[in-house]
């Protein structure tokens, strides 16, 4: 207390000097601020003098009060407007470094930041495991053993989940074309559950996170796609003579047809979401998947029968396909439809997904979906070996062989006039989370 007593008299002195010789420079500025004439006795320059002199003290004060800034008891003066505001501490520098300086918008289907291990967006979150093998079991034991484990209060992540991963205890009804998309990733991952589908947990989170990191941005470019080749196709029509009015309303009412191929899709799960999330709200809109692989695993019929229970709108062979053949063949079979529907009036796009297609196989897919002109493509690569070649050295050695391989396929999709920009799914997941998200600009 008697240390802050002198500390005020200190400060109470500094003042007293510093108006001291405000007063004194007053004093000595006098002589220059008065008129030099006959007459400066006159009242009104009397008051002149007084408003010149009162000018000075405020200028003087002005310079140097702010200068001398007193501290008392850890108090300081707030600074005058536009002065420079006080330096960062060490925690809040800290924060800036780390913050991208690029995260300035909320678009969440177009990132402005890149994130190598994102958190989990979709309802189903795994839990860190010392073993990856503890995800490579069905859904349903996966969600048994994630109850039991919530027992334990102080793990904040399981006890986040506790809500979400419960199998119910009656089917679940089916959802209406207004369901929003959060509703129905929920409702057919619990169905899973429920009916012991033949699907591991890793693969289940894998397919909803995929869709979740991507799925809006390859619909919005299909969507844009189609659009303009409908506008060029209009113009097309308008430039030949004899067009009736018959035929312009023919393509204004053409359905708009966008399809999700997903290549060595497995059991297709990824494809299944893919339609079960776009229901069809729009008469004019149409989202439908095909999935191809070698031969058709028995648990696709079983996955496309839980998500046609929960999701009306996928059931027929028209919404869901799965053809059993090799790219080469399933390439040729699209370049012959192609020809024979050069005069339909639907007005459609094509999506290239694929998952995890091992090694020169996303090359392969890759390479199909150029040649198919494909308005979106998005791969997850895996088996990085031997898909380096071509990159340079310093790359390879400086980046490693997968991102050295993703730079060459980002060139390759990029030369072909497509926009190119990565993706992650979280590495719970797989630690090969990369995914190559290319929208078509030419």
């Amino acid at each position: 207390e008697s240390l802050s007593r002198r500390r005020c008299f200190s400060v109470r002195c500094s003042m007293f000097d510093v108006f001291s010789f405000a007063m004194k420079l007053l004093a000595s500025m006098v002589p220059f601020c008065q008129p030099q004439c006959d007459y400066h006795h006159h009242d009104r320059y009397r008051h002149r003098i007084r408003h010149e002199h009162m000018k000075v003290l405020l200028i003087v004060t002005a310079m140097v009060f702010p200068v001398i800034v007193p501290k008392v008891n850890g108090l300081a003066v707030s600074p005058r407007p536009g002065s420079m505001p006080p330096l960062f501490t060490n925690q809040e520098q800290q924060q800036q470094q780390q913050q991208h300086s690029s995260d300035y918008g909320k678009r969440k289907n177009h990132p402005t930041s890149y994130e190598e291990d994102p958190p989990f967006k979709g309802p189903l979150s795994l839990t860190d495991a010392s073993s990856p093998d503890l995800h490579r079991q069905r859904i349903r034991r996966y969600y048994l053993g994630l109850m039991e484990s919530n027992n334990d209060d102080n793990d904040i992540h399981t006890s986040r989940n506790r809500h979400m991963l419960m199998i119910p205890k009656h089917k679940p009804q089916e959802l209406k074309v207004t369901a929003s998309t959060e509703m129905i990733l929920k409702t057919i991952v619990d169905h899973l559950a429920y009916s012991d589908a033949p699907v591991d947990a890793k693969e289940v989170a894998e397919s909803v996170e995929f869709y979740l990191r991507c799925g809006k941005r390859l619909l919005g470019a299909a969507k844009r796609h189609a659009k303009n080749s409908t506008t060029q196709k209009k113009d097309e029509k308008e430039n030949i003579r004899g067009v009736d009015n018959s035929s312009k309303t023919k393509a204004k009412n053409a359905k708009t047809v966008l399809t999700v191929q997903d290549l060595c899709s497995g059991h297709g799960f990824t494809g299944l979401l893919f339609a079960a999330c776009n229901p069809p709200r729009s008469p004019s809109l149409l989202v439908k998947a095909t999935m191809v692989d070698r031969f058709e695993p028995p648990s696709h019929k079983i996955l496309r029968d839980c998500v046609a229970e929960i999701c009306p709108w996928v059931r027929g062979d028209d919404m869901i396909k799965f053809i059993p053949s090799t790219l080469e063949e399933f390439l040729n079979q699209q370049q012959q439809e192609q020809k024979e529907h050069l005069d339909d009036k639907t007005n459609g796009a094509s999506i290239v997904i694929s998952t995890h297609a091992c090694g020169s196989l996303t090359d392969t897919v890759m390479e199909y979906a150029v040649q198919s002109h494909a308005a979106a493509i998005a791969v997850m690569p895996c088996c990085y070996t031997g898909t380096d070649k071509g990159t340079p050295y310093g790359i390879r050695r400086a980046l490693g062989v997968s991102m050295a391989a993703d730079i060459r396929r980002s060139f390759l999709l990029q030369d072909h006039g497509y926009h190119v920009d990565f993706a992650n799914i979280p590495k719970t997941i797989t630690p090969m989370n990369r995914i190559i998200v290319a929208e078509r600009r030419k």
